[in-house]
């Protein structure tokens, strides 16, 4: 009997449809489908999880030198030297056997071509070097900015605020000699006035002679006992009078003050004019 002839089945839509949703590794000897593929940064082939790195693809725009920059170690003084982009390192690893090395050339101290930080008491190596763009020196990822290393360019920009803040300064103290002497001045004026010569007998009776016809005058007039205008004015002499006593206690009453003071007080004595009784 003849066997018949088996056909191959053919996958199901299903499986056709999921394929289509992975990528193909790009590895030639992988070529896997991966549903959440790796895209390389260099070259943006797609790769499983087994080939993403550069190095296990063998990518072709990856350039080592660039990506994987790497100071080594000085195999004699066990000091890290630091490799520009772009040099190669073998070349640097010579120059500075030949010059830096303390090893080699005897030198204890470190080598004075080595870069650093420019700013005082920091003396960093630098490997990754940072130029200020103001004060065009070099300095570490700590001291790079303007105000961590104290640039120069902020001192210059300081100068002339500086300088401008001198006259102004200068003006508020001539300003201020010129107040305490115009308060000088005005004190001595004031004591002139207050210091006044004693006066004569004609000068001291004239105001004696005004106040007691004043005080006629006043008594002359009709009051009225129940008048608030009166009685306001008696207590504002009496003030006046206790003010003027405590005055004379200290010696600070003039002649004038003195002979006003003694016309209250003989106008106190009568009653401030009220001669008029009233009773209720």
């Amino acid at each position: 009997m003849s066997n018949p002839t088996t056909t191959p089945t053919p996958p199901p839509e299903r499986d056709q449809q999921m394929l289509a949703i992975g990528r193909q590794c790009s590895h030639p000897s992988c070529l896997q489908v991966d549903f959440l593929p790796f895209k390389c940064q260099h070259c943006a082939n797609s790769f499983c999880a087994d080939h993403f790195k550069p190095g296990l693809h063998s990518c072709s725009k990856y350039d080592e030198t660039k990506y994987n920059r790497v100071a080594p170690d000085c195999p004699l003084c066990n000091e890290p030297v630091p490799i520009p982009p772009g040099e190669d390192p073998n070349i640097r690893m010579e120059r500075h056997l030949a010059v830096d090395c303390s090893v080699m050339t005897g030198r204890s101290h470190k080598a004075s071509s080595t870069p650093k930080c420019a700013r005082p008491k920091c003396g960093k190596v630098l490997f990754a070097q940072i130029q200020c763009d103001k004060c065009r020196q070099k300095f570490c990822p700590e001291h790079r900015f303007p105000n961590s290393h104290n640039c120069s360019s902020l001192s210059s920009l300081a100068a002339p605020t500086s300088i401008s803040s001198a006259p102004s300064r200068a003006s508020s103290r001539t300003s201020a000699v010129s107040a305490s002497g115009l308060a000088a001045m005005k004190r001595a004026a004031a004591s002139a006035k207050s210091v006044v010569p004693s006066p004569s007998t004609k000068t001291s009776t004239t105001p004696a002679k005004e106040t007691t016809s004043a005080n006629s005058a006043a008594s002359g007039s009709k009051h009225s006992p129940f008048s608030k205008t009166d009685r306001r004015s008696k207590q504002e002499k009496e003030s006046q009078i206790r003010a003027m006593r405590a005055r004379a206690q200290k010696g600070l009453l003039s002649e004038e003050e003195k002979v006003i003071l003694a016309s209250l007080e003989a106008e106190r004595a009568h009653g401030f004019g009220n001669k008029d009784c009233v009773v209720m």
